[in-house]
């Protein structure tokens, strides 16, 4: 049997994916750039509405300027690229879902490369500061980013890798009947 890797198991690609908080500081290629971009592109949306734009900062003091914001994106501070994701300001509930979606699939995208990511938000001041940082023009709406970066090898350690179980959280018909086994 040959031993797989995340990107030629797929399976395994996505369990092993884990938020990356601390960066080694090598800058990212283009070509890693380009294909994040382009998953983020084809990331489903409601209504296919796409109400997304991206903003790519590989900029340091400006990345360390996000990074000191109100909210929770410190850790961005040592990312060598970020990625703010403005949205249309249409319906807020529906672009959150949304958000939350091409997110993830950016960060599953670096991942696929060997590039960490961890996403960090806003408050509402937050995005505000954002928005007159980066020239986002008024009536869309800011409150994430994604932050990439080759992840460090050194630095406080990880949490073990410790899910529940299934049958904690798999409900088969309505809640409290178990789904299947692990």
């Amino acid at each position: 049997m040959t031993e797989t890797t995340p990107t030629t198991d797929p399976i395994r690609l996505l369990t092993s994916l884990r938020a990356i908080r601390e960066y080694d500081g090598r800058p990212i290629p283009d070509p890693v750039l380009a294909d994040i971009l382009r998953v983020a592109r084809w990331s489903g949306s409601a209504r296919n509405d796409q109400p997304w734009d991206f903003i790519v900062v590989r900029d340091r003091e400006t990345i360390a300027r996000l990074a000191g914001v109100d909210g929770s994106a410190g850790f961005a501070a040592g990312a060598p690229l970020v990625i703010v994701i403005a949205l249309a300001g249409g319906l807020k509930l529906r672009e959150s879902y949304d958000e939350g979606r091409v997110s993830e699939r950016m960060m599953l995208a670096a991942h696929a490369h060997g590039i960490g990511a961890n996403t960090g938000w806003f408050s509402p001041t937050g995005g505000a500061a954002v928005k007159e940082m980066l020239a986002i023009p008024e009536g869309k709406w800011v409150r994430s980013m994604v932050a990439f970066g080759y992840p460090a090898t050194t630095g406080r350690p990880g949490k073990p890798d410790v899910r529940k179980p299934l049958a904690e959280i798999a409900h088969e018909g309505r809640f409290g009947e178990p789904f299947g086994t692990e």
